[in-house]
Order: structure tokens, then C-alpha cells, then sequence
């Protein structure tokens, strides 16, 4: 009798779930830098696409897909620019300050896959010419969120693993970990189905 009102309670629940949920598109603008190098900020672009998942009225899931544009411009012709392409898989939550839309606050992590690079000229600690693959980022921001499904944001995204610079040249103000840091300015638009 317990398994059979369970089952009920996860159907209702599953539906009620299902019926909120909300696929939507987002893009916006970049400002990255690569931390301990005399790099540049970077601007860029991400896009991609998020599936909204209202759990309460003050909190949501957001998990999301984005192409990201990152790296650093340097001013040594000798080097060059450092262009890195990454797919950004995310899990943001949304904190709501009023019930499913308004302001909201923005927490949550994500895994960066590097899919494009221009390593070139440049040396790693394993001394070949390789950025690290993947990167664990942690992001936090706010935003507003406009009952027609429209949503503003900025939010910061730090990384966690280093690109992996190996810092004996000109490029490099101090040893220790390079670390992407990104500014993010953008837009989201959820579809109603």
C-alpha cells in the first residue's frame, strides 16, 4: 500500500514537473582573462541553449549547454593572441527574491571541454604543446527575469584547473596555476510549449 501511494506522489509530482518545464536559448557577451600571465582580457561570445526546471517557487535547476569564446590578447608579436573554444556543460540554480520571476540570484558549476585551441608557440609543465583538456568552473551571479520569458544576466565564472602554462617566458608575471576567469553579460529567452 506504501509503494502504491509513493508511486502516486512521484507521478503527480513527475507531471506536475513535466508541465513546468521550459527549454530555452541564451547568449550574451564575454570578458575572459587567463590569471598570472601578462595576457589581456579577452572579449568573446558564448550561446547555447538551457532547460528550465522550476523545483519550488524561489528556486529553479537550469541545466545548460554553451559555446564559450575565451582566452587572453597579449602584445607580444611574438606570441600572439590565446584563443581557446570551450563546450561550457552547466548546472546553474536560480534563487528567486519573488515567486518565478524578477530578480534571482545565480550559483552553480560546470564543465568546460576545450574544443579548439591555438597552443601554438607555447610550453606546458609536460613540455608539449597541449592546453588542458577540460576545466571544473565554479559561477555565481544575478539577473532579472521578465514574466514573457525574457531573462538579463551577469555572472562571473571562475576555473578551478589550471590551462597548464609552463611560465618561463615573457608571458608569465608570477609561478602557480593559470586560471580562466570569465565575465559574462547576456540574455535568455524561455520558449512556452
Amino acid at each position: 500500500m506504501n509503494l502504491v501511494k509513493a508511486l502516486i506522489i512521484l507521478f503527480v509530482f513527475t507531471a506536475t514537473c513535466h508541465s513546468q518545464v521550459r527549454p530555452g536559448i541564451k547568449g550574451g557577451w564575454n570578458n575572459s582573462t587567463i590569471s598570472k600571465t601578462t595576457l589581456d582580457s579577452k572579449t568573446g561570445i558564448y550561446v547555447g541553449g538551457f532547460v528550465k526546471i522550476p523545483i519550488t517557487d524561489y528556486y529553479t535547476l537550469l541545466p545548460e549547454i554553451l559555446y564559450s569564446e575565451q582566452g587572453g590578447e597579449s602584445n607580444s608579436e611574438e606570441y600572439g593572441d590565446v584563443n581557446i573554444h570551450y563546450l561550457s556543460i552547466g548546472v546553474p540554480n536560480k534563487f528567486y527574491v519573488t515567486p518565478l520571476n524578477g530578480f534571482h540570484f545565480i550559483i552553480g558549476l560546470s564543465i568546460d571541454i576545450n574544443l579548439k585551441n591555438n597552443f601554438v608557440n607555447f610550453t606546458n609543465f609536460n613540455i608539449d604543446d597541449e592546453i588542458s583538456p577540460l576545466d571544473v568552473v565554479v559561477l555565481g551571479g544575478l539577473g532579472y527575469e521578465f514574466p514573457f520569458g525574457l531573462a538579463l544576466e551577469a555572472r562571473y565564472k571562475q576555473g578551478t584547473i589550471s590551462v597548464d602554462f609552463l611560465g618561463a617566458d615573457d608571458l608569465y608575471e608570477e609561478p602557480g596555476s593559470n586560471l580562466n576567469g570569465v565575465f559574462q553579460i547576456g540574455a535568455a529567452y524561455k520558449f512556452k510549449l
